[in-house]
């Protein structure tokens, strides 16, 4: 089976607009964030709760912590929140009718329902070809995040982290040479 494609910043940038312009814009825009920012895989999105990514007094967290029955394996990890994704998830709490801590925090049409990780890959597949990216599946958002912080320069221990994987030889099929990549490789040669 071929890899998920990847996507740069100003696909990025695209995909947002064609959520924004959708129906469930707030609540797209946040699972494709928890994605393409946070590098979540889609059963970990499935299975956040509003009290997963909100401290007491309201305000998204920095870091979450979700137990080993949220994510693969069977250990627990913490993920990382950054600005923009932040943004993605208040808008979408703000926009929720239920709301209450234990609710899921990305739900299924309006409804106090979660999306089970099959039906969310499902929705994240329709949503790329939407948008007319293809090749894109739930894994792209999660390949991406690691391409563009390698091409960033920034240490495989860290994408390791970030992501979440228990070894570097698991991060290496995540981690995709672009054309921008290739030739500023070939330039450190002249």
């Amino acid at each position: 089976m071929a890899q998920a494609r990847t996507i740069d910043a100003n696909q990025a940038k695209a995909i947002f607009a064609f959520i924004a312009s959708n129906k469930n814009a707030k609540r797209n825009a946040a699972m494709f964030a928890l994605s393409y920012y946070c590098g979540l895989r889609v059963k970990e999105i499935s299975c956040l709760t509003i009290s997963d990514v909100l401290t007491k007094d309201g305000t998204v967290k920095n870091a979450v912590y979700l137990e080993s029955a949220k994510t693969k394996g069977k250990k627990g990890r913490e993920f990382f929140i950054n600005s923009s994704a932040k943004k993605h998830i208040s808008a979408l709490i703000k926009s929720l009718t239920y709301k209450q801590p234990h609710m899921p925090l990305i739900q299924v049409m309006g409804k106090p329902k979660a999306f089970t990780p099959n039906s969310l890959c499902i929705t994240f597949r329709n949503l790329y070809e939407s948008a007319g990216f293809y090749g894109c599946t739930s894994h792209s958002g999660r390949r991406s995040l690691a391409s563009n912080l390698c091409q960033k320069g920034v240490s495989i221990r860290v994408i390791q982290k970030v992501g979440g994987w228990s070894s570097l030889q698991s991060v290496m099929p995540y981690l995709d040479a672009n054309e921008e990549m290739i030739k500023n490789a070939l330039e450190l040669q002249v």
